[in-house]
C-alpha cells in the first residue's frame, strides 16, 4: 500500500474525523506542505509552537515571520525520510495529534532521537 493510502486510512482509521479528507488536503496544498512519494507522504503546515492545543488542529495560519514550526496533520513513512523533508523545509520543530489526544511538541533533534537506528544525513 503506498504512503498515501496509509495515510488516507489511519486518517479515517477511528471513524469519520471532525475535518473531511478532502478539505484537510485541499487547505495544505493551498496554504502549506503536501510531499506524495513512493517512500513518504506528508501533509504539514506552519504554526507557532505555543499556540494552544486547538490552533494546531484548526486551519489557523501565523502571521509572516511569526512562524517557529510545523504542525504535521497527518503522514506515513519511514519517520528519518520525514525529518528530512521538513528540515529542507527549514522546521526546527514540529507538532503532531494523534487522533484526540493532545497535540505533541518536538524540537527536530528530539525527533531525530525517535529514529532510532535510521541515521541522520
Amino acid at each position: 500500500m503506498s504512503p498515501y493510502l496509509k495515510a488516507h486510512e489511519a486518517y479515517h482509521s477511528a471513524g469519520d474525523p471532525y475535518i473531511a479528507w478532502a478539505e484537510a488536503l485541499d487547505f495544505h496544498l493551498q496554504h502549506g506542505l503536501v510531499v506524495s512519494t513512493p517512500e513518504v507522504f506528508l501533509m504539514a503546515r506552519k504554526v507557532v509552537m505555543a499556540w494552544p492545543d486547538d490552533a494546531h488542529v484548526s486551519f489557523r495560519m501565523p502571521e509572516a515571520g511569526e512562524a517557529d514550526g510545523w504542525h504535521v496533520w497527518c503522514a506515513a513513512g519511514p519517520l528519518g525520510k520525514i525529518m528530512e523533508i521538513a528540515e529542507q523545509q527549514g522546521a526546527r520543530a514540529a507538532a503532531f495529534q494523534r487522533r484526540t489526544g493532545r497535540v505533541h511538541r518536538y524540537g527536530t533533534d528530539g525527533l531525530w532521537r525517535g529514529c532510532g537506528s535510521q541515521v541522520r544525513p
